[in-house]
């Protein structure tokens, strides 16, 4: 049986790309972001945010621009290194949300064809 409860296929990146979280209004933080559905991402950071905290993820896929919040509901911080792995779940509109599938899509179909430069 799966256990996989995700609505929206995830697109891997190859190298991750850049990105930026806010919390609470605060200042832009620079993430690695390595992966991301319609539904959430994930990403790396060296700067320590609370479980279940509500963020707002800044990333660029293809020709969109995304400010989308969310909250923290995964934190791991890897062993023998500065850097902690976060999941985060998006509470965004159908259209934000249907704007980003569409994008992701292009960018897997770019992607497998070998047309991207990442």
């Amino acid at each position: 049986m799966d256990n996989n409860r995700r609505e929206f296929f995830r697109l891997w990146f190859d190298d991750s790309i850049e990105g930026y979280v806010s919390v609470k209004g605060a200042e832009l933080v620079p993430v690695k972001i390595y992966n991301i559905s319609a539904g959430g991402l994930g990403f790396y950071s060296k700067v320590s945010n609370a479980l279940n905290e509500s963020i707002i993820c800044h990333f660029k896929v293809l020709e969109g621009s995304f400010a989308l919040a969310g909250s923290i509901v995964r934190k791991i911080p890897q062993k023998d290194k500065e850097i902690i792995e976060y999941g985060v779940e998006f509470s965004v509109d159908q259209g934000t949300s249907s704007e980003l599938f569409k994008q992701l899509n292009y960018y897997q179909i770019r992607q497998r064809k070998g047309l991207l430069a990442e």
